[in-house]
C-alpha cells in the first residue's frame, strides 16, 4: 500500500477557475496540487466574454496584455427589434474602468494563458488523475484519487476545493444538492464567417420568431451565432449550416452569408445552485457551485471571481496568520453575488426568448425607450460585474465614509507615480506583494506612530505603503524598503482618503476596499482586525 501523500490544498478540476485558484494558492507559497480527469483541454468552449472586472483581476497579476493581445474588443451591445432596427445598446465606453470593452476570447484561449500563469508559479496540472472519495475530520481531508490505469492514491489535504464543473465529484462527495433545473429550450452555435459581415466593434442581437439570433465577433475575423433551434427538437439533435441558413433566411437576415464553420454545436442551458460553497474544510467554486444561462456572458467570469476572494484567505489560514474563521466570509460573500447573477440571468433569457405576452412589449417597445433613462448605463455596469462587491460582509468596515469607493466595493481604477522611480504607476501596484494593503494619506502635524504599533504585530498579513500629496516629500516615519506613492492630482486621496484628515485605506488582496478612516482611529482598526484575523501575530517585516 502506498503512502498518503500530504499537501495543504487539493484543487480538482484545471479550467479556468481551477488554474487561477492553484495559482493564487501557490504564488503565496501554499503547497497546493491540482488535479484534472481529462487527458488533454478541450478543442471546443462555449465561454467568450472575459468581462472588465474580470480584466481587472488579470491585471492585477500581470496578464491584462496576455489576454488582450489574442482577443478581440467589443464596446458593448446592440439590440434589434422585430423590424431589424436598432432598438438600444448598451456600451462599456462609460464604464469606470480601464477596460471598456467586452474581451472575446475563446476559453481554450483564456486556459492557455492561465496554464502558462500558473507554471510561471510553480503549479503543473497532473492530467489523467479524478477525484473518487473522500473523508473529513477537524484537521483536513483524506482524498482517494484514481489514475487512467486504475491505480489509486490516498492524499491528505487541509482543504479541498471542488472546480471540476456542473458535474463535480467533489460536490457530490460532499453531499450537497445541485437545486434548481433547465430550460425548456434548444440551442445552437457556430464558429464561422458571414460575408458580408456586422460591425466588429459590437455584440448584436437579434429578435426572430422562435427566440433571440446573437452574432459574437472573435478573433482571426470568426463570428459565433448562437440562436434558439425550433421548440421540439432536443439538445443533442445534430447541428446543420443547412438549418443555420434556413433560420437566417426566414427570419430576415439571409444576406448574412454564414459559410466555412469551423464548430457546430447543440447545447442547453441550466439553471442550478447549492445552498452551500462550504462544506467543513470543502469549498465548491464555479460551475461546481451554479450554472446559469450564457445570457450576459457570466459564468466562466463568476468561477474566476469565486476564485480571488478565496485565494488569499486559504492561503493566509495555512499560513497562520488568520484564524478559520475567516473562511466563512467566502460563502457569506459570494452567495449574494451568485444570488443576484442567477436572477438576472433568468430574467434576461426569459425577456429575451419571449415569444408572446408582455414580456414581448416590455423587449420591443418599453426596453428601448428606458434604455435612453439611464438604463443602458445600469445594464453596462451589471454586466461588467464592476458593481458586484460586498459591502455586507463581516470582514469589512462599514465606517462614515460617505463619498468616493465604500468598504466593500471594489477598488477604482487611480494613478499615481513612484517617489523614488518617479515612473507613473496604477491600481495593481499596489497588490505586488499580494499582501492585504495598508495605504497611508498623512498629513503635517500627526504622526502614525499609534497605528504603526497595531500594525507591526501583523507584517505577515498587511504591506504598510504611504501615498502622499504632490510636493510633500518623503515622510520622516517612512521605514526602508516602504513604498511611497505620489497622487500627483489629489484624485487617490478623493477616491479612498477622508478630506483634511490623515487618513488610511485597508485595501484587500482581491481589490476590495476593506476599511478605510482616519489615521488617529487605532483602538477601531486593532478590534477591528482581532475580530476577522482571529490573535494577533508577530510578522517578520
Amino acid at each position: 500500500m502506498s503512502e498518503t501523500r500530504k499537501v495543504d490544498v487539493l484543487v480538482v478540476g484545471a479550467g479556468p477557475t481551477g488554474l487561477l485558484l492553484a495559482s493564487e494558492l501557490a504564488r503565496r507559497g501554499v503547497g497546493v496540487r491540482l488535479i484534472e480527469k481529462l487527458t488533454s483541454p478541450a478543442e471546443h468552449s462555449r465561454a467568450l466574454a472575459v468581462l472588465p472586472r474580470t480584466m481587472e483581476m488579470m491585471d492585477q497579476l500581470g496578464l491584462a496584455n496576455a489576454f488582450t493581445a489574442p482577443g478581440h474588443k467589443a464596446k458593448g451591445i446592440c439590440f434589434y427589434g422585430r423590424d431589424r432596427k436598432e432598438a438600444f445598446r448598451s456600451s462599456m465606453n462609460e464604464l469606470p474602468s480601464e477596460f471598456l470593452f467586452f474581451l472575446l476570447l475563446p476559453q481554450t484561449e483564456t486556459e492557455m494563458i492561465l496554464v502558462d500563469h500558473a507554471r510561471k508559479v510553480g503549479v503543473e496540472i497532473e492530467r489523467g488523475v479524478g477525484f473518487v472519495s473522500m473523508v473529513q475530520n477537524e484537521q483536513g481531508v483524506l482524498a482517494t484519487l484514481e489514475r487512467m490505469d486504475g491505480s489509486t492514491e490516498k492524499i491528505a489535504a487541509s482543504y479541498v476545493v471542488g472546480c471540476d464543473g456542473s458535474h463535480s465529484a467533489v460536490r457530490q462527495a460532499a453531499g450537497l444538492e445541485f437545486q434548481g433545473g433547465g430550460y425548456d429550450q434548444s440551442w445552437l452555435l457556430a464558429d464561422l464567417v458571414l460575408d458580408p459581415a456586422l460591425d466588429r466593434n459590437w455584440l448584436h442581437g437579434f429578435t426572430s420568431i422562435n427566440g433571440p439570433i446573437f452574432f459574437f465577433p472573435l478573433p482571426k475575423n470568426i463570428w459565433r451565432i448562437v440562436l434558439l433551434r425550433q421548440r421540439g427538437q432536443i439538445a443533442t439533435t445534430e447541428v446543420s449550416m443547412n438549418e443555420i441558413v434556413e433560420i437566417l433566411k426566414k427570419n430576415h437576415l439571409g444576406h448574412l452569408r454564414a459559410r466555412d464553420p469551423s464548430w457546430l454545436a447543440g447545447f442547453g442551458i441550466q439553471h442550478r445552485r447549492t445552498l452551500h460553497i462550504r462544506g467543513g474544510r470543502v469549498f465548491l467554486c464555479g460551475d461546481a457551485a451554479h450554472v446559469h444561462s450564457p445570457a450576459g456572458g457570466q459564468g466562466m467570469n463568476m468561477g474566476l471571481g469565486d476564485a480571488f476572494n478565496l485565494g488569499w484567505k486559504l492561503a493566509h489560514v495555512i499560513h497562520g496568520n488568520a484564524q478559520d474563521e475567516i473562511l466563512d466570509s467566502y460563502e457569506e460573500e459570494r452567495t449574494p453575488v451568485i444570488n443576484s447573477v442567477m436572477r438576472m440571468t433568468d430574467q434576461m433569457t426569459k425577456l429575451i426568448t419571449a415569444t408572446d405576452g408582455p414580456r414581448v412589449w416590455i423587449r420591443e417597445w418599453v426596453l428601448p425607450i428606458v434604455a435612453k433613462m439611464g438604463f443602458a448605463a445600469k445594464m453596462a455596469m451589471r454586466l461588467s460585474q464592476l458593481s458586484l462587491g460586498y459591502p455586507h460582509s463581516s470582514i469589512v468596515l462599514p465606517g462614515k465614509v460617505v463619498a468616493g469607493a465604500k468598504p466593500g466595493e471594489r477598488v477604482p481604477p487611480l494613478s499615481f507615480s513612484d517617489l523614488a522611480t518617479k515612473r507613473v504607476s496604477r491600481t495593481p501596484d499596489l497588490f505586488a506583494k499580494g499582501k492585504i494593503v495598508f495605504l497611508v494619506m498623512p498629513d503635517l502635524g500627526i504622526g502614525s506612530q499609534g497605528m504603526r504599533e497595531v500594525m507591526d504585530r501583523r507584517s505577515d498579513l498587511i504591506d504598510w505603503q504611504w501615498m502622499i500629496n504632490k510636493g510633500a516629500g518623503k515622510p520622516a516615519e517612512a521605514r526602508s524598503g516602504e513604498l511611497v506613492w505620489v497622487d500627483e492630482d489629489g484624485k487617490v486621496r478623493q477616491e479612498l482618503g477622508v478630506e483634511d484628515h490623515p487618513s488610511y485605506a485597508l485595501l484587500r488582496p482581491d481589490g476590495i476596499v476593506m476599511a478605510r478612516g482616519e489615521l488617529c482611529e487605532t483602538q477601531l482598526m486593532q478590534d477591528f482586525l482581532c475580530r476577522v484575523f482571529g490573535k494577533e501575530f508577530k510578522g517578520g517585516g
